[in-house]
């Protein structure tokens, strides 16, 4: 749904023909019954993927990218990879397929996302 491809970054890493570092990451986790539904499923890199699970990042209800203001990165990566996302729209899915459904991203909000949000 995503086209391989970071929904907050755009990486699009390829090992041969073979995507690489790429995850389909739950919005609503499958241990808070979360389902496997595109509607609750974004495509990210393995750092972005982590960052989601740990809350330094999220996903407004506009599908604006959240960053934590408790994320602190202190160099140019951290600024380019992380920070820099604040407000930006999340990239994807593709036509046809259905964008994330409020009620996943309202439990990840409200359940793991760390706020408050950077501006």
């Amino acid at each position: 749904a995503y086209e391989y491809q970071c929904a907050f970054c755009g990486f699009d890493g390829r090992l041969a023909t073979d995507p690489v570092g790429l995850d389909a990451a739950h919005i609503r986790w499958h241990g808070f019954e979360g389902p496997d539904a595109v509607d609750n499923g974004v495509g990210l890199c393995s750092i972005h993927h982590k960052l989601f699970d740990q809350g330094a990042l999220g996903i407004q209800l506009d599908h604006a990218v959240l960053v934590s203001r408790h994320f602190v990165g202190r160099g140019p990566m951290a600024d380019s990879l992380v920070l820099a996302l604040a407000g930006r729209p999340l990239q994807g899915p593709q036509r046809g397929e259905p964008p994330p459904a409020r009620e996943h991203l309202e439990w990840h909000l409200k359940q793991v996302f760390r706020e408050p949000a950077r501006v």
